[in-house]
């Protein structure tokens, strides 16, 4: 039994912590709706929920996108309004270009500084549970409009993301999302 314990125990120990964000790619990673892999919600150790707030069917093309993310205890994931350039903090990406946001990021609660292990930097990071919400402006039209969550999730170092559709009903803008899915950059 003594030799069966030992690897387990080293398992713990062995370090594998993300590479340095100056190492990976400068940009995020492109934009693929039909890469998603199939998964049961029980192989990720979080939650993540979208939809977009309500608007009336005649109101201008502006959604406001928000993002709802359970974090397990002990992890955190760079928050949006970082300065710094991590390829894994939180991103919404859309694949229409023409997409812009049309006002600031809100997270609740707000992100607090901390330590980067690898830069050896405090920076924003989101450590709780958290609503995260932006409105964005649409191109003219009724969509469907295709985008993605994007974030790694520390300190784990998985890259995550979520694939959604935003579209335009009679009774206003709906959401619909899939799975969460690991997501490794090219």
């Amino acid at each position: 039994m003594r030799h069966c314990l030992i690897p387990l125990f080293l398992l713990f120990f062995v370090p594998l912590g993300c590479t340095s964000p100056t190492e990976q790619h400068e940009s995020a990673p492109p934009f693929r709706l039909d890469s998603v892999p199939a998964q049961h919600p029980e192989e990720t150790p979080f939650d993540i929920r979208v939809f977009v707030d309500p608007a009336e069917a005649d109101s201008n093309a502006q959604v406001a996108l928000i993002a709802e993310l359970d974090l397990p205890s002990g992890s955190y994931v760079i928050s949006a309004l970082s300065d710094r350039d991590y390829l894994g903090k939180f991103q919404v990406d859309w694949k229409d270009t023409a997409i812009a946001p049309a006002g600031k990021l809100r997270e609740t609660p707000p992100s607090v500084p901390g330590w980067e292990p690898f830069d050896k930097v405090y920076t924003p990071m989101l450590m709780e549970s958290s609503t995260l919400s932006q409105t964005w402006s649409l191109p003219s039209g009724m969509g469907p409009f295709d985008g993605r969550i994007f974030f790694v999730l520390e300190p784990q170092c998985v890259p995550y993301a979520l694939d959604f559709t935003v579209e335009k009903e009679p009774d206003g803008w709906s959401c619909t999302y899939g799975m969460v899915y690991p997501s490794y950059p090219d």
